[in-house]
């Protein structure tokens, strides 16, 4: 279907360029010059059709990534109430420590599986690694890190150029002496852009770095940096190590070790849930105003549906100059009349 729309389009641009016009009378042709023929336009039925099956096929692939996204959701479910149920097991028992340990495996093993989850639709992930619905008004939750061993807004008393490579892309900056985190923050998020990474100082001051998915796969073995003796040795690139910083959304944040963790876990995963059934309500409301739409492409009459093709192709062929110029700027090019012209293009 794709290459069949793809194909009239090419067609339309093609007509677009190429206009045909008969030659003027009195000039002789060569005899093998090919005869140039009116294209011809494509029935309004067909278009109508096009248009049609466009919409109509847009709409089953979400309604098959919604399916899909509801599947992996309620798998999600049903490991979180499985967590649930372990965790507070594992809470209320006064067992042994070896059964506390393999209560504890029980737990780890499910939120394993929990975190290895992939749900995705045509190669597009729809559910990201915070158990978050993912879509174009709610974008993946970024990957947060720490730098290990280097504090790039403490305040220094010299300048300091650094570069910052991460897999082929790198950029340089400078940190002026003499200023307040703050103020470095603020130049680091501007030369850190271009990375797709962006940092922030946390409740307890502490420097954390954010960047999508793509970016955390080569960020998480380390990030290349050069410096000039401030924050940094001076001399050859440096990789500084990173940790990942979890969000207590995440499942592989949640803790089993001791009562007050387990405490902690069994609110957060209470949330999760919490969570996950509202996505699961907003999937399904998704899914039915889907196929009402569906349902009303189906039943709207031929004559609504020529006339939106109607508009449609006549957008599509429409040019930027003015119809009257145009026809101006043809009879000033070829010196012919009106008439002539009128001729030609009927």
């Amino acid at each position: 279907m794709k290459s069949m729309l793809n194909g009239i389009a090419d067609s339309l641009n093609v007509q677009q360029r190429s206009p045909t016009v008969a030659p003027s009378v009195g000039v002789p042709q060569p005899a093998n010059a090919p005869k140039h023929t009116k294209p011809s336009a494509i029935p309004t039925h067909r278009l109508e059709s096009y248009s049609k099956w466009a919409r109509v096929t847009q709409g089953q692939h979400r309604i098959s990534a919604a399916q899909v996204a509801e599947q992996g959701l309620l798998q999600v479910q049903q490991l979180l109430k499985q967590l649930q149920s372990q965790v507070k097991q594992s809470l209320a028992s006064n067992a042994s420590e070896q059964t506390m340990l393999e209560q504890t495996a029980r737990s780890k093993l499910i939120q394993h599986k929990l975190s290895q989850l992939a749900i995705s639709y045509d190669s597009k992930p729809l559910v990201d690694h915070q158990l978050n619905l993912i879509s174009a008004a709610r974008p993946a939750a970024r990957y947060s890190f720490s730098l290990k061993s280097v504090d790039l807004t403490a305040p220094k008393q010299r300048d300091e150029r650094l570069i910052i490579q991460v897999g082929n892309q790198s950029t340089s900056l400078i940190l002026p002496a003499n200023k307040q985190p703050q103020q470095l923050l603020k130049n680091l998020n501007g030369s850190l852009k271009p990375l797709d990474i962006q940092a922030t100082h946390n409740g307890e001051g502490k420097l954390i770095f954010t960047s999508p998915k793509s970016q955390w796969l080569q960020i998480q073995s380390g990030i290349l940096m050069t410096g000039q003796g401030q924050r940094l040795p001076a001399g050859e690139p440096r990789t500084i190590k990173v940790n990942e910083e979890l969000s207590w959304q995440d499942p592989r944040e949640w803790r089993f070790g001791s009562n007050a963790e387990l405490k902690q876990a069994i609110a957060k995963i209470a949330k999760s849930l919490h969570k996950v059934e509202l996505q699961l309500q907003e999937l399904s409301d998704s899914k039915q105003k889907i196929l009402q739409q569906l349902q009303q492409v189906s039943l709207k009459k031929d004559g609504q549906l020529e006339l939106e093709s109607t508009m449609s192709q006549l957008s599509n062929l429409m040019q930027p100059t003015p119809f009257s110029l145009q026809v101006t700027s043809l009879m000033a090019q070829a010196n012919m009349t009106r008439s002539q012209v009128s001729s030609l293009l009927s």
